[in-house]
């Protein structure tokens, strides 16, 4: 009868970091196919001056929703490194979720697409967009989770102070988005026809946003005041 004998830790260490080289390759993939969104409009030979605007404004919109989801994605490829940073070992569940959080990271060359059939009449498309982005925050907030709250082993020891800040962010991040979009689905299931309140509900998730951060800024400088009143005077 055979024995299954554990990873030496070069191999985990090994394993953990093809863990995370998958994740890049995914974010690097996702970008890519976003960029294949932009497509010039086909020229007549002769185009007045005057409708230069009109025949690139598809392009220019192309442009501009690339540019914003690759803000993003750019985004959560930060906040991923910074979680990974504190990463020493893996487990099931670990991987789980990271491939959760993946799938939206995938999702968003389709979201990015369908957003660019949104109009005046047709909604859908952006609450996908909306969809995807509370789903990848939803992810980190998860991962975070996990690995400090419930499974502080698979984390390298110490720096309590920059994992309960992390944690904070990603927590704080996830509630922004989740509460600015059930307002906003809100708003146009409660008022269809009145297009003045579903505007001003767009600049609800800025307004969170803008809000957490100065709370986050609060609650880190009181962490490290309250750290540095712990520690033994030298």
């Amino acid at each position: 009868m055979s024995v299954i004998k554990e990873p030496k830790p070069f191999h985990r260490e090994l394993e953990l970091e093809r863990l995370i080289f998958f994740s890049d390759a995914v974010f690097a993939i996702a970008i890519t196919l976003i960029v294949l969104q932009i497509k010039l409009p086909d020229l007549p030979e002769k185009v007045p001056a005057d409708r230069y605007w009109e025949l690139f404004k598809p392009a220019a919109i192309q442009f501009l929703t690339f540019a914003a989801s690759f803000v993003f994605i750019g985004n959560f490829w930060v906040r991923h490194l910074q979680l990974c940073r504190f990463l020493q070992n893996y487990n099931e569940g670990l991987i789980h979720r990271h491939l959760f959080f993946l799938f939206f990271i995938v999702l968003f060359p389709f979201s990015t697409s369908a957003l660019l059939q949104t109009n005046a009449h047709y909604m859908l498309p952006f609450f996908i967009y909306l969809c995807d982005l509370a789903g990848c925050l939803a992810a980190l907030f998860w991962i975070s989770y996990y690995v400090f709250q419930k499974n502080p082993d698979l984390a390298v020891p110490g720096h309590h102070t920059e994992k309960e800040l992390l944690y904070q962010r990603f927590k704080y991040g996830f509630l922004t988005m989740a509460t600015g979009f059930t307002c906003i689905a809100m708003t146009y299931f409660l008022y269809p026809e009145n297009t003045a309140y579903q505007r001003i509900s767009y600049m609800l998730i800025p307004a969170l946003a803008l809000f957490n951060y100065f709370r986050l800024k609060i609650k880190k400088r009181n962490t490290l005041r309250l750290v540095h009143k712990m520690e033994p005077n030298h």
